[in-house]
């Protein structure tokens, strides 16, 4: 699942690729030149010593590993080394720790360096390089470019599925093609509600640290392949109209809309629709695409009916932005679609309506009927809070009071919110509410008289 923000889908449309297909490397025994080895690594112990080309000279560097609490203590020496080169790598915090290193082939620029540091309790991984005379660690990053723990439960021992509900990791280093160079793999396998979910993460050699690959990286359940698609909500055509013709909330609210819950951490791949207070969810039973043509096909259950949603996507390939359902019923079975905005040529997404309305409705100047100025506008990521002048309230778009369209509520600890009425693009009502702590719109009460804001700038006003 992406993070929730708004962001600019372009005309070119793609579609995240499945898992590429990676060769494993051969077996060390069978190889004989640096430019073909596989990744080599030394068996566990306390102090291992590995013999490869790190620096692609031709000439083989020998790297000794000595361990102890806290820390593997590398000493690099020969090959185009002058003086013997040290560094200190993670290791657990206990007395007995055990460590193998590897060497990971990058090709010409030589190889990669890991340093693996166990005990019963912990495993510590880091990977290095030897280049112009200097043994650097690489950062391994991902999601986000956040670097990942040093240190985490080992592979070895135990259930796939610990008291926490997490797997352990495994890793080892893959080589896509014989002259391409390693990438680092890290897989788990976790029984989750729907069955069985593993997640496979690829990291690239990127010159000063490892990044993780979206496009060779993955996670299915059940065999099913789960997207790392933006997180939003899609509603009919008719109820994009709704919101944009800015007037009678609650029937949009009414109409249908659908979620794509896509969730590779928990295993989680449903369609979700909505209708009113009604809740259908529809597990995905089936899923592919076609890169090339920006498309996407899911298969999903709900009760006895087979649900079929054919997706078109844009940006990166990971934003749906039309969906066609077919299979539940005439009132469900429809074209549904993101709320945003066009900006030139490009859309401006948004997770959600309430968060449309915030960024394309509420923000901007607003004139009160006694000529004051009133400012709005969103603050922070999505799902958007709502400034106005030095106040800040959270909008509640799917409780509000009776006869209300939408409700902003304190996030002071104040009871002063305001009840919203959309009239138009270009023109609203407000009236103060007085809410309690921790309360929905819906709780609020009225607490004085209304009035009418209209936009500045706006060439048609409301009356």
């Amino acid at each position: 699942m992406l993070p929730a923000a708004a962001l600019i889908v372009g005309l070119s449309l793609t579609t995240p690729e499945r898992v590429a297909s990676m060769t494993t490397p051969e077996s060390i025994a069978s190889l004989t030149t640096p430019e073909s080895m596989a990744s080599m690594t030394t068996p566990e112990s306390m102090t291992p010593r590995l013999s490869a080309d790190l620096d692609g000279d031709g000439k083989a560097e020998a790297v000794t590993a000595s361990a102890s609490r806290g820390a593997v203590s590398l000493t690099l020496e020969g090959g185009s080394a002058k003086r013997a080169i040290t560094a200190k790598a993670p290791a657990p915090a206990q007395d007995v720790v055990r460590v193998s290193l590897t060497a990971a082939p990058l090709g010409t620029p030589g190889s990669l360096l890991e340093v693996s540091a166990t005990t019963d309790a912990s495993e510590c991984l880091s990977v290095w390089r030897y280049h112009d005379g200097a043994l650097t660690r690489l950062p391994i990053r991902g999601v986000g470019g956040r670097a990942l723990a040093d240190c985490a439960t080992p592979r070895s021992g135990g259930s796939p599925n610990r008291g926490d509900g997490a797997a352990a990791w495994t890793h080892r280093w893959e080589r896509p093609a014989a002259d391409a160079p390693s990438v680092l793999v890290r897989e788990r396998t976790t029984e989750v509600a729907r069955g069985t979910l593993r997640n496979r993460e690829t990291y690239s050699f990127a010159g000063f640290s490892l990044d993780l690959d979206p496009e060779r990286s993955g996670a299915d359940v059940n065999g099913v392949p789960i997207p790392a698609w933006y997180d939003a909500r899609y509603y009919t055509q008719g109820g994009l109209q709704q919101l944009y013709a800015r007037f009678d909330v609650p029937a949009l609210r009414a109409m249908p809309s659908l979620v794509i819950e896509s969730d590779r951490d928990r295993g989680i791949f449903n369609l979700r629709f909505r209708r009113g207070s009604e809740e259908i969810v529809a597990p995905v039973e089936s899923f592919s695409s076609v890169r090339a043509a920006g498309t996407a096909s899911i298969v999903a259950r709900a009760g006895e009916k087979t649900v079929h949603a054919d997706v078109r996507l844009g940006g990166d390939g990971s934003v749906p932005y039309q969906l066609r359902v077919d299979g539940l019923e005439p009132e469900l079975d429809q074209l549904y679609g993101p709320a945003g905005a066009w900006e030139g040529r490009a859309r401006h997404v948004f997770p959600s309506a309430a968060d449309e309305t915030v960024a394309e409705y509420l923000d901007g100047d607003w004139r009160t009927p006694q000529g004051g100025k009133v400012t709005m506008g969103a603050d922070g990521a999505p799902p958007y809070r709502v400034r106005v002048e030095e106040h800040v309230y959270t909008l509640d778009f799917d409780h509000a009071p009776k006869g209300a369209d939408i409700a902003l509520l304190p996030t002071d600890g104040s009871r002063r919110g305001w009840a919203i009425v959309l009239a138009g693009p270009n023109g609203l009502d407000r009236l103060p509410i007085d809410c309690e702590s921790g309360s929905d719109g819906s709780a609020c009460r009225p607490d004085g008289s209304s009035e009418r804001l209209r936009r500045i700038g706006a060439r048609i006003n409301v009356n």
